[in-house]
């Protein structure tokens, strides 16, 4: 009897240029914004309310961003996952447009760089994922960075270069989501406050994701690699929760006290620490500045740090958290274990992740006017 295998990815055949279609293309339901929410504590009444989205131009509660960010990873790893070592970083990550219930989503991915690291001892494989609708509109995208094993030999773009039939969507421009509040005179009354360059959150909420959650939403999502969810192979306390779900953690945790948070693009994200299931995860970040868009909208660029298994109490008088962690600057994993040794021994494998974002939130000083659905 011969047993036939799906394609896999080959790295060693693959080069700049190369389009990979993904094999899930998934009709959205509201049960996944439930299942997302029961697990995230998402807080922005973007996100909660359907009198809110409506009075924002929504016809009903558009999908959480980064709900799609997991889906675009998910979707996109499927080929190649069992051969990735890990997830690198992720960058320039935003959403392009509103997906709703019943949207049906696939995935793209184009490779954009392959090079072995200057040790040789593994290779970096540089992509771009975007997510498409059914009627053809990007409404993800975002570049990844992965380790694979070296390479002996790296290929370059074949002359003449095969054309796909996908390569129009990544032609496209790409959109900026909060377009479509420029038509807005103002936005619905909720609570907000000022945000300054300088603020420091050390964010009062901690969270874990359990095994059965991690379980429940690696298969939403099509998780294929099996140390997300074969806890027969790697036991149970051997399994990591993705990078794509500890930052959505993160994120959400810390969003919950900048309130009001229409949009954001996250300008940087690098993983530091594996997450297991149960381990409580909450997060620190600094205010970088806050710049006016226009009238009614301010983009808020901030810096987050995801931490796991700390007694938040012991740092919120600021004293004893490393204060050149919450600078900009994305710094190596052995430099922040270094800051750690010298200043906070406690912190030492405890930050699993650094991220730089842009929030968009209304203006404080934004009047309250009743908006029409589109």
């Amino acid at each position: 009897m011969t047993y036939a295998t799906p394609p896999v990815f080959d790295l060693n055949q693959a080069w700049p240029g190369l389009i990979l279609e993904s094999p899930h293309e998934i009709t959205v339901e509201d049960q996944w914004r439930s299942r997302w929410s029961s697990i995230f504590p998402i807080s922005q009444r973007i996100q909660t309310s359907v009198e809110y989205s409506k009075a924002c131009g929504f016809s009903e509660i558009p999908f959480p961003p980064d709900l799609l960010l997991n889906m675009a990873l998910s979707f996109a790893l499927d080929p190649f996952s069992d051969q990735c070592r890990y997830q690198l970083e992720f960058e320039n990550a935003r959403q392009e447009k509103t997906v709703y219930a019943g949207d049906t989503l696939k995935s793209y991915s184009r490779v954009e760089e392959i090079r072995n690291t200057s040790r040789g001892d593994a290779s970096v494989l540089s992509m771009t994922h975007i997510l498409v609708n059914q009627r053809n509109e990007r409404i993800y995208s975002l570049q990844m960075r992965y380790y694979f094993d070296p390479l002996s030999e790296i290929k370059t773009k074949p002359e003449p270069a095969p054309r796909f039939y996908a390569d129009h969507y990544f032609q496209q421009a790409a959109e900026f989501f909060t377009q479509r509040y420029q038509g807005l005179s103002a936005f619905p009354e909720a609570p907000q406050f000022h945000l300054a360059r300088g603020d420091v959150f050390h964010h009062r909420s901690q969270r874990p994701i359990s095994w059965s959650e991690n379980l429940s939403v690696s298969t939403m999502l099509q998780e294929s690699h099996p140390i997300h969810w074969d806890a027969d192979r790697y036991g149970k306390e051997g399994l990591i929760i993705s990078g794509g779900l500890v930052y959505s953690l993160v994120s959400a945790i810390s969003n919950r006290d900048f309130l009001q948070v229409l949009d954001e693009a996250v300008l940087h994200c690098s993983h530091l620490q594996p997450v297991s299931p149960g381990d409580q995860v909450g997060a620190i970040s600094r205010v970088l500045s806050v710049d006016p868009i226009d009238d009614h909208l301010e983009a808020v660029r901030v810096k987050t740090l995801g931490l796991k298994n700390i007694a938040q109490e012991d740092f919120r008088s600021g004293d004893k958290f490393p204060r050149r962690l919450l600078k900009e600057k994305q710094r190596s994993r052995n430099e922040i274990e270094e800051i750690c040794a010298q200043e906070s021994p406690e912190l030492m494998e405890k930050i699993v992740l650094q991220c730089v974002r842009t929030l968009i939130r209304p203006r404080v000083d934004s009047a309250v006017k009743n908006q029409s659905p589109d």
